[in-house]
């Protein structure tokens, strides 16, 4: 038995028509805006949040064609070209206060590049994006009225989560007809769901267009006011608004006016805004430029919030900010789907109902008053924003009163303000996760109990620590012990008395723990992030170590006898220990959790943890519960290493669920976003503050890199200790008289020990002077990680040591090993302190604190000693007072040691200077700041951050109308189309191709590899079967809209009977195929352009391009040129595409042409042409036939930017239904392509001159719908193309019971093995 329909009509279409009172001068118009001001895809800045800018910018450029409007036409200076560029979208910034002139001065070229490949052509349109025209005659003046309905769309309602009081989905505006916009409304909160009420908000605006010279922000100037009749109506018009210039609105830029030669200003643009009002009541001449709060209908300073502050040349100006502007409000009946009267309006008086046929036009609309803060569509605005006043008078009284009370108490001694005020604030909780807790823990022999003491380390609580005295710290990780467990009662004792410490422990089977640690993280996630390759393998120190997860020691014997072959079946069991791991810390985190804390996981061990413990979040029914931080404090390796993990895409995907990612030097960072894009495809943008971001998944993740330096306060304390004095001057009596070489290395091949040995031989040899001077204290440590490696490392540094003795004496090194990972801090501080300068050549390593904490020990001395860094080290890039070497240039390397043996005092203790106010200033709680500041900003410039806060209780009217429009985009509900479908007669179903009904990869999948769902691939079987049924049905047209050719969409689909084809991004189309057709007829759209001359001269250039990038080729359709660079290397092709823009666009600015640069592809096309022109065209042909019955079904389906066109257009339709055909602008002509037996009578062929429809009071539904939950014009989206395949499965059965869900099984199943337990296989082999 199918299930009721849901209560909510969602797709219900309501068209809205608007009236109101404004006296305007001859010349000015009235108009209206939509639910929102500006499209929802953009993102603003503070003083434009909505990012009316740059979507005027982008998406009202057609709107002011050369003479269209009576504005002058033109590019700015670029000639004709239009980009659309969404490669390098983000990363050039031109908003802001600046002026478009004043971004881009025309004379400078490479300014004139950034504009080209920012798509910012045409800046006129701001006030014009999702509104709609007004209109008047003599005879109803002074009542304006909207031509044409704004059209609204309503959706399922929003989760219950948090209450809401607006309408979601987006306001859109066809490139062919300005004067439409679409909305859709969502219920206020329970009690309108309830009551089935939607709300639609509007404002008004006034627009007088004025001389064809355009000013200065794009906006032409209005020519000067001659005639005395006009100033009268200038003058009236501003005294019966009682607004001034110094208050109107320009779209966040400053107010542009035109003036008379008595210095009297009108604005160009004028919104109304009826809470603000002269301080001066008289006005003489003009209009002054100040202005003051208006107080009438209770509004006092609340309504503030719609002016901000800036300063200007002149001083501090007070600038209106758009978004923040009163809105009016209707309320829609859902089940009736028209205006209803408020019910301030139903309980009018006997007075108030006398006069209501004055609020009335003839047909019932409701008259506003321009500027007239008393009327009845703004109280829902007046009640909003006085309970906001109140709510926020409260909260400061009750600051107040508990302040006072806290003074009161203070003076009768009973406690300290300080500490009381402190105590109100609970510190944030921060949970530290590393795979080795920062803990010693030993257990007593005789007593059996447990010790344990913080370690030397970044992560230990220090008591000290600004860190512990702010937050709320606490750790979670293993520990490694020096004794077994018993039984779980000792293991019980343990997390006791590490509780105590704020530490949480983790007991791991031992197996599994060897597997992870010893295994998957030292044997190969260690090797690759040190940039090991393939071929290094056939190396002995990097052999594989099968004994790794045993207790074995290394065998003893050759060297041979230490290789081990590489074994993929026990590097499966590796990372599938890897990911039980870093499951169970997700899992012991989740439980700890609330919102609002702080994970911060530290190094490789446990990179999957981001990931693992947001789905556990999702476990929770609490999405991004926390914040997220991963740290990195070894190296990460360049692409090509990286890339021969098969695990590697999961590791990447692990990481990059943090909120921010750390590194210690801008080298790794920089490798990391290589691998991201080459990996991943995703490419890096720049946050506001200087912090670098990629987008991945709808979040931005920020990369940073911080430095850290030592606790210079321990040092201190240590150096004191007699062990540390002492040990100096055992040191200097040994070598008396000789300079002294420090080193401190783990006996690891990448630490360059060999090197540096070698180095030090080859000065002996060649300076035989200092054989007698001259002394290598060198001290090698064995941890024990890594066995294999290591004992090769120490048989190697054996050998040398023993050669060079043999040489040139005993005296000439002090070598010794030392068993651990660390040399105790009191022997460390002794040799730095007695040593005259400290030599690493590490080859590959993360960050050595060992040279930072050697310039600290130096203070004092009379000549500090010297660091020699490899510039391989992490610790070079910090150091400006180190001497450089590369290690394997041997003679480099000699010629630095000698400068630094016979290197001045005065340099010495210039080089000590440069380095020591960061070594001793950096500590780890200061590093610690400055990774929470970096995740502060990632918030703030995060929008999604914002979706997952809860609603604020105080809100600007920005922030309100922002936060509704994302909770209100819902995903479609598949019984609401199908409820629709059923009840509807005439029908029409556009459904784009790529990445709708053809399962493809993500469009952010931007790498050099084959395309999946390219040109050529077809739906899956289920998909056709449904469109031929639906094909079928008399009652339904069926388009499918395609940017590829047309004879690879008619080889992929052009065989299902009855289906329609538009190819070429609509610029040619086939009409459906009938009984009794036997071949497709394809027509095409004239656009007005000679393609064969643009051809001629595009050609050549990409052809050009095309020999110089591998990869690359060019790509042919109908109007459309191709130039395809998805196969090229993904930094060349990106480059090499944004050059071919500014060449083709100089080349082609005779043509009315525009450019499409996409991910992979960039594209030269008409500049009319888009995909709503065909859907426009469709659309009408199926209204007109039977004697224009008209549509009551729309389904618009579609995945991406392109896609846009077609959603908007299916607005602009619904609202010219009842037009007249000559107030629209005709679809292009028409032209056959092929013969095929299309009838030449075929109304595609000629489009009737009628779009006014009959019954429009009958129901009317329209779906369109964005593939995947992103910024759309769309009302509703589904989340992928495998839900669009399901609901067509559905709608051709009209039964809620089908499905698509086999193939959406094996959907599953393949992206669950991508993203999560792979078998670790390197992409190569040797013999």
């Amino acid at each position: 038995m199918e299930e009721d329909p849901p209560p909510c009509p969602a797709g219900r279409v309501v068209r809205v028509h608007l009236a109101c009172k404004a006296h305007l001068p001859i010349g000015s118009s009235l108009r209206v805006t939509g639910a929102h001001l500006w499209d929802p895809t953009e993102t603003g800045n503070p003083t434009d949040p909505t990012g009316a800018r740059r979507v005027a910018s982008i998406m009202g450029r057609e709107a002011y064609r050369s003479g269209e409007s009576g504005f002058a036409g033109g590019s700015l200076g670029m000639g004709a070209g239009n980009v659309v560029n969404e490669d390098v979208e983000g990363e050039l910034d031109v908003s802001g206060d600046a002026s478009p002139d004043e971004a881009f001065p025309g004379e400078e070229h490479w300014n004139m590049s950034k504009r080209a490949l920012k798509g910012v052509h045409d800046s006129r349109s701001h006030w014009y994006s999702s509104s709609v025209e007004m209109v008047t005659c003599p005879d109803t003046y002074p009542i304006w009225r909207t031509r044409r309905p704004v059209v609204l769309v309503l959706t399922d309602p929003p989760s219950p989560k948090k209450k809401s009081s607006t309408n979601g989905g987006g306001d859109s505006m066809d490139a062919d007809d300005e004067n439409n916009i679409e909305s859709t409304s969502s219920p206020d909160d329970a009690d309108a769901n309830a009551a089935g009420v939607f709300h639609h908000h509007y404002r008004y605006l006034v627009v007088t267009p004025g001389a064809e010279n355009e000013g200065a922000h794009g906006l032409p100037k209005m020519g000067n006011w001659d005639d005395d009749g006009d100033m009268d109506d200038i003058g009236s018009m501003l005294n019966k608004t009682k607004i001034s210039s110094g208050c109107l609105i320009d779209l966040g830029f400053n107010t542009m006016t035109s003036s008379n030669e008595a210095g009297v200003s009108f604005p160009v643009t004028l919104w109304e805004n009826p809470f603000l009002a002269e301080q001066n009541d008289g006005v003489e001449g003009g209009v002054s430029g100040e202005f003051s709060l208006h107080s009438s209908a209770g509004a006092l300073s609340i309504f503030s919030e719609a002016t901000s502050v800036r300063q200007t040349s002149g001083g501090v100006a007070k600038e209106n900010v758009l978004a923040n502007l009163p809105y009016r409000t209707l309320d829609i009946d859902t089940a009736t789907a028209s205006v209803v009267k408020s019910s301030s309006e139903s309980n009018m008086d006997d007075d108030d109902e006398e006069n209501s046929s004055s609020r009335y036009t003839e047909d019932g609309i409701l008259i506003d008053n321009w500027n007239d803060c008393n009327d009845i569509t703004y109280l829902p605005y007046r009640n909003r924003e006085g309970i906001k006043a109140s709510s926020q008078t409260g909260e400061e009284e009750e600051e107040e009163r508990d302040d006072a009370e806290m003074i009161s108490l203070a003076s009768e001694g009973e406690v300290d303000t300080t500490m009381a005020l402190e105590a109100e604030k609970t510190p944030r909780r921060i949970f530290i996760v590393c795979y080795h807790l920062p803990v010693i823990v030993s257990k007593n022999p005789t007593t059996g109990e447990w010790q344990a003491t913080w370690a030397e380390s970044l992560l230990s609580k220090t008591a000290n620590s600004s860190f512990v005295s702010t937050y709320d710290p606490h750790w979670v990780g293993t520990v490694t012990t020096n004794s077994p467990f018993v039984d779980e009662a000792d293991r019980e004792s343990l997390r006791s008395l590490l509780a105590s410490m704020d530490c949480t422990v983790l007991f791991i089977d031992k197996d599994v723990r060897d597997a992870h640690y010893k295994g998957f993280c030292k044997q190969v996630l260690w090797l690759a992030f040190h940039h090991v390759d393939l071929l290094d393998f056939k190396d002995d120190a990097f052999s594989m170590d099968l004994d790794a997860t045993s207790n074995k020691r290394p065998a003893e014997g050759t060297l041979f006898d230490l290789r081990s072959t590489w074994d993929q079946t026990q590097v499966g069991l590796w990372w599938e220990a890897f990911n039980i791991v870093n499951q169970s810390f997700a899992v012991e985190v989740a439980k700890m959790v609330q919102p609002e804390d702080v994970v911060w996981v530290h190094d490789y061990h446990l990179s999957l943890l981001p990931r693992m413990l947001g789905d556990e979040e999702k476990k929770l029914k609490a999405p991004r519960l926390t914040k997220k931080i991963f740290f990195l404090h070894i190296p990460f390796p360049v692409s090509m290493i990286f890339k021969e993990m098969e695990c590697g895409p999961s590791i990447l995907e692990g990481i990059l669920h943090a909120d921010v990612i750390g590194f210690h030097g801008f080298t790794d960072a920089r490798h990391f976003l290589s691998c991201a894009k080459r990996i991943l495809g995703l490419s890096h943008e720049n946050f506001e503050g200087g912090l670098i971001g990629v987008k991945y998944q709808k979040r931005m993740v920020a990369v940073t890199m911080s430095s850290v330096s030592i606790e210079s306060y321990m040092v201190d304390a240590v150096m004191q200790l007699p062990s540390t004095v002492d040990g100096e001057a055992e040191l200097r009596a040994k070598h008396a008289g000789k300079t002294i070489i420090a080193g401190l290395d783990v006996a690891q091949y990448l630490s360059g020990v060999g090197l540096k040995l070698n180095a030090f031989e080859q000065l002996l040899h060649d300076a035989p002077a200092w054989r007698e001077k001259l002394v290598l204290v060198q001290r090698c440590l064995i941890p024990g990680a890594r066995q294999l490696d290591e004992a090769r490392t120490i048989r190697e540094i054996r050998l040398i040591v023993k050669r060079i003795k043999s040489k040139y004496g005993d005296g000439v090194i002090d070598y010794e090993e030392v068993f651990g990972s660390t040399l105790p801090v009191d022997q460390r501080l002794a040799l730095w302190k007695a040593s005259d300068c400290l030599l690493t050549t590490e080859v590959r390593v993360g960050l050595n604190l060992c040279p930072l904490e050697y310039v600290y020990a130096q203070k004092g001395s009379e000549a500090p000693g010297i660091v020699i860094a490899s510039e391989y080290s992490a610790v070079f890039s910090i150091l400006n007072g180190a001497l450089r070497i590369n290690p394997f240039d041997m003679k480099l390397t000699l010629e630095t040691i000698d400068k630094a043996l016979t290197m001045s005092k005065e340099e010495r203790e210039g080089r000590h200077l440069r380095d020591f106010d960061f070594v001793s200033s950096s500590s780890s709680a200061q590093w610690i700041q400055n990774v929470l500041r970096d995740l502060q900003d990632q918030s703030m410039a995060d929008p999604k951050d914002e979706e997952s806060k809860e609603e604020s209780e105080i809100q600007t009217v920005a922030q309100y109308m922002t936060s509704e429009v994302d909770e209100h985009f819902t995903r479609l509900d598949p019984k609401s189309v199908i409820s629709a479908y059923k009840s509807s007669s005439r029908r029409v179903i556009i459904l784009d191709f790529n990445g709708t009904i053809v399962i493809k990869e993500a469009v952010e999948s931007f790498l050099k590899r084959d395309a999946i769902g390219a040109a050529g691939d077809a739906p899956p079987e289920a998909v056709c079967q449904s469109l031929e049924r639906l094909c079928a049905d008399p009652q339904n047209t069926v388009f499918v809209v395609s940017g590829d050719n047309n004879a690879n969409v008619d080889k992929a689909i052009g065989h299902i009977p009855g289906l329609g084809l538009a190819a070429s991004n609509g610029s040619c189309f086939s009409p459906p195929l009938r009984d009794g057709d036997l071949a497709r007829t394809w027509l095409a759209l004239d656009l007005g352009v000679d393609w064969e001359s643009v051809k001629k001269v595009t050609i050549p250039i990409m052809s050009k391009f095309t020999v110089r990038t591998n990869g690359s080729f060019i790509k042919l359709a109908h109007s459309s040129i191709g130039w395809s660079y998805y196969s090229c290397d993904p930094e060349l092709g990106s480059l090499m595409a944004k050059f071919l823009v500014i060449e083709l666009e100089r080349a082609l600015a005779p043509f009315d042409v525009r450019f499409v640069n996409l991910k992979g592809i960039v594209e030269v096309i008409p500049r009319r042409l888009n995909k709503g022109i065909i859907v426009k065209k469709i659309l009408r042909d199926i209204a007109a036939r039977d004697d224009n019955a008209g549509v009551d079904f729309v389904l618009c389906m579609g995945d991406d930017v392109s896609d846009e066109k077609m959603f908007t257009s299916v607005f602009s339709f619904l609202s010219e239904m009842d037009d007249d055909y000559v107030n629209v602008i005709p679809s292009p002509p028409v032209t056959q392509l092929s013969q095929g037996t299309l009838s030449a009578s075929q109304s595609f062929l000629v489009e009737r001159p009628s779009v006014r429809c009959r019954d429009l009071k009958a129901p009317m539904h329209a779906f369109t719908v964005a593939v995947g939950k992103k910024p759309s014009h769309a009302s509703q989206y589904v989340e992928s193309a495998v839900d669009v395949a399901d609901l067509l499965v559905k709608m051709a059965s009209g039964s809620m019971n089908a499905s698509f869900g086999r193939l959406r099984k094996g959907v599953t199943a393949t992206w669950s093995k991508i993203n999560h337990i792979d078998p670790f296989i390197l992409n190569g082999s040797f013999d």
